[in-house]
């Protein structure tokens, strides 16, 4: 395995995901809106006799929870447009090995579920 060429896929597949718009909304955007939306409705409904209240700390722990889900949909969002550009074909013909591609792929995403 050639830490090299790993980093420069890595590398490859970071600038590939930050430049899909759709990526970027449902991995920021949408979570952040989310959040916005569902703290607007528990303080409406804490204004209610009887009812129970989240706070907004259970309410972002809950919608983290999201993050993996996404994450892996990007990843096969990834993968699938490489396979059918034939851009996975021409990197089975280069020198990268199996550990190559599984970092490539998985340390962008690492990041981004961080994120």
């Amino acid at each position: 395995m050639s830490w090299h060429r790993t980093w420069l896929f890595a590398r490859r597949t970071m600038k590939e995901i930050m430049r899909d718009p759709v990526n970027l909304f449902f991995g920021l955007a949408f979570l952040m809106l989310l959040l916005w939306a569902l703290s607007l409705i528990y303080k409406q409904v804490g204004q209610i006799p009887g009812a129970a209240t989240i706070s907004s700390d259970e309410l972002a722990a809950a919608i983290a929870a999201y993050a993996p889900v996404f994450v892996s949909l990007f990843s096969g969002m990834l993968i699938a447009k490489d396979r059918t550009s034939s851009f996975l074909a021409r990197l089975f013909a280069s020198p990268m090995t199996a550990a190559d591609f599984i970092l490539g792929y998985s340390l962008p995403m690492l990041v981004v579920a961080l994120a």
